[in-house]
Order: structure tokens, then sequence, then C-alpha cells
């Protein structure tokens, strides 16, 4: 088995957190499965130990590091997670990131985003996902806009 393929522990510990993500939304009277999210980014330092080849330099924040690309629901619960290098996009990491909550969310309806995902993701959520993306600016404020808490205690061992 190749080393990138997920483990008979990924799988169960994502079976896991479903389930518990569900527990938690039926008690507070919510569906167990959501029908909105939020998707959202952050640049962070790599650690030395992080290869230079899974790395890359965001030059809108100045980070040379990695990114965590993460869609949330609105109870702020987590319905997906990528890591890339801190160079990639985030329209192109929403692409691949939104078909694989979209995939594993079927009533998922509706998507929040900032500026970040505008362009060509608006019609490829629409017309391939059945999303409606929706771009919020960064005067409007949001409910769910801390689900990437931004700066913070980031003291260089953050391992992500």
């Amino acid at each position: 088995m190749p080393s990138s393929a997920a483990g008979a522990t990924t799988c169960w510990s994502r079976e896991f957190h479903d389930r518990l993500r569900a527990g938690v939304r039926e008690r507070l009277g919510r569906d167990a499965e959501p029908s909105a999210g939020v998707i959202d980014s952050q640049s962070v330092k790599a650690d030395a130990v992080v290869g230079v080849d899974s790395r890359g330099f965001d030059g809108g924040k100045l980070v040379n590091g990695r990114k965590r690309h993460v869609v949330v629901d609105t109870l702020g619960l987590l319905l997906g997670v990528m890591v890339t290098a801190a160079d990639t996009g985030d329209r192109a990491a929403a692409h691949v990131l939104l078909r694989q909550v979209a995939d594993s969310h079927h009533r998922l309806v509706r998507v929040w985003a900032d500026g970040g995902c505008t362009g060509s993701l608006f019609e490829h959520c629409l017309a391939t996902l059945a999303l409606v993306l929706a771009i919020v600016n960064a005067t409007t404020t949001c409910a769910a806009s801390w689900c990437c808490p931004s700066g913070g205690s980031s003291n260089g061992s953050s391992r992500i």
C-alpha cells in the first residue's frame, strides 16, 4: 500500500468526527447535516522540520510556509480541511476542497467565502457542485468570520 493512502485509523477517525459533529448539531436543535458553511484559509510559518518542497511564499501575507484551507459549518464545526504550500491560491484549493466537502455533505447548498474565492469558482460551485457561493466583503460583518484565527500564538513550532 502506498504511503500516501489513508489508513484504517484515518477512516475510523473521520467516521468518529462525523458522528461527533452530528451529535453536537442535534443537541443544539439542528439537523445532523449542515446546509451552509464557510470556507477560509490561513497562512502560517513552517517549522524548521517542514521540508522545503512542501512550503511556499504567500505574497499577500508575506509568509513563507504552509496554508490551511478549512470549511466549517455555521457553528464552526469542521467539515473539511486541506493543507497546501502557502503559495497555493485560495481559488485553486477551494476547487478541490469544496468538491470533497460537497461529496460528503449532500445537504450543503450555500458556502460563504472571502474575496479570495471569486472568479470562475463561483460558476464552478453553481454548475458543478450545486452550491451557492456567497462572497462576503471585508466590511461586512459575518457571524462565522472567526473560523480561522489570525495571528495569535504562533511561536514557530506549528507543524501543519
